[in-house]
């Protein structure tokens, strides 16, 4: 089999939007294994969240953290697009009336980001440790303009829970630069997630796969000519859809 490598999100993805449970996806990810195919998580989650969850599921590769604006290569070495105080200084420079509506997760105790999560305190604690972007909840009506912070160098996207204010480096970016660094810049990608922040990456993938989410209308945001692979099932039954329908497309 050709080199392919595999790029996923995890919440509502290749893990349970609510529970964060991943048992349905666990054959697909044997599959993978038997097949010599790597995964490489690609989440909103800090590198604090994501290296105890990769470690669970026995993972290898690099980490793509913060919608690819941290990236910890397989060597150990890191890379972030931005430092979180950047982010929270422009936060602190707009209008009253826009920070006012803001409320990130650098304004929010461990407790409230456990509330809002569904997290416990220890895994809230490691949501919190932000290093380039910065998740926040928006009350200033309809939808925050993505471009509010674009004179700094920042950008507005939507995840599954939150808007995440990012540095002008997305998912899609970041996997860039994990190819460059693999020796395997032929390699086949595939990636697989729910978010409209998972859409860049899913786009210019060799495969792509779009989890079903039904909270999110992200279906509704792809382009007439897309490819993607629309999965009938969410979260990971969802993935592991996805997973078995691409290799069975390989062995085709």
């Amino acid at each position: 089999m050709a080199d392919i490598m595999v790029f996923t999100d995890l919440d509502g993805s290749l893990m349970d939007h609510e529970t964060y449970a991943f048992d349905e996806a666990l054959p697909a990810l044997e599959a993978l294994a038997q097949g010599d195919i790597p995964v490489i998580v690609v989440s909103s989650k800090t590198r604090a969240e994501i290296i105890p969850l990769v470690s669970q599921l026995k993972l290898t590769g690099p980490i793509i953290a913060e919608n690819g604006a941290v990236i910890v290569f397989r060597d150990g070495t890191l890379d972030k697009a931005c430092h979180i105080n950047d982010i929270r200084e422009a936060l602190d420079s707009l209008p009253e009336k826009y920070r006012n509506a803001i409320k990130s997760f650098g304004d929010m105790s461990v407790t409230e980001i456990s509330q809002l999560t569904g997290l416990d305190e220890a895994e809230s604690a490691r949501a919190a440790q932000r290093e380039a972007s910065e998740p926040f909840i928006w009350s200033g009506g309809d939808e925050p303009d993505k471009n509010l912070l674009l004179n700094k160098g920042f950008q507005i996207i939507r995840g599954g829970r939150f808007y995440h204010i990012i540095p002008h480096r997305d998912k899609a970016d970041a996997i860039k630069q994990v190819m460059a660094k693999t020796g395997k810049p032929d390699a086949e990608i595939w990636a697989l997630g729910d978010g409209p922040n998972d859409l860049s990456m899913l786009l210019t993938a060799n495969k792509g796969a779009l989890i079903h989410n039904p909270n999110l209308q992200v279906r509704a945001q792809l382009p007439e000519t897309h490819a993607l692979y629309l999965t009938k099932h969410s979260g990971p039954a969802g993935w592991a859809e996805a997973i078995f329908t691409f290799l069975a497309g390989k062995k085709a």
